[in-house]
């Protein structure tokens, strides 16, 4: 009799050690398959912020940046007055560009950028102070605007670029996420049909103990 109450109890703790077994392991496995999916959603969050923070909103600093460059290709001469709106503009604007976040090429390009914008400001000094003829110094400033939107292109191309590479990071981790959650439905099935296996084999051993 206590031979046989001792092989009775021996498999039974087998069953539920192999059951907590694969209960713990397929718990980790969703732990550790939750936590990847919860990275790639903040990675995804951090790259769509980024697009709107440091690229859309970007190229609208260089789209006005643009436009104010352009009105000083035809205020040439102009009074101090508009020289000193169009100047108090773009340094505002340069100065929100800045905060974004640049890449290399982005912040050699701006530094070409603001290298180019000292120089015209010294030539339309200049061109302020000299009496006439001030043909040879209009000929720089305009040398120099067509600098500044050589400048203003190459940013514009950044955009585009990074723009792209971050809309392909986000469709890489939406595409990770979706594929996560398919592994993590068929572990659900797969512990759902071993759960039910272990559970009626014990079941089975238990009745014919009995």
């Amino acid at each position: 009799m206590l031979k046989t109450i001792f092989i009775s109890k021996n498999p039974k703790k087998k069953q539920r050690f192999r059951l907590i077994l694969v209960l713990a392991f397929s718990f980790i496995l969703i732990l550790v398959a939750n936590a990847m999916d919860y990275g790639n959603i903040l990675r995804t969050q951090d790259t769509v912020n980024s697009v709107y923070d440091d690229r859309v909103v970007a190229q609208d600093y260089i789209y006005q940046l643009s436009g104010l460059f352009h009105q000083k290709q035809f205020s040439i001469g102009a009074n101090e007055e508009v020289l000193g709106y169009l100047n108090d503009s773009i340094l505002v604007l340069m100065s929100r560009f800045e905060k974004t976040k640049l890449t290399r090429s982005e912040s050699d390009f701006f530094i070409d950028l603001r290298k180019n914008y000292e120089e015209l400001t010294l030539l339309e000094q200049k061109f302020s102070l000299q009496t006439y003829p001030r043909i040879s110094t209009q000929k720089d400033i305009q040398m120099e605007l067509m600098e500044i939107r050589q400048n203003l292109d190459d940013l514009e191309g950044v955009q585009f670029t990074e723009g792209a590479q971050m809309t392909k990071r986000s469709t890489r981790a939406l595409g990770m996420n979706a594929l996560l959650s398919k592994i993590e439905l068929v572990f659900l099935v797969i512990i759902g049909a071993i759960s039910l296996y272990m559970i009626l084999i014990g079941t089975n051993f238990m009745e014919r103990v009995q």
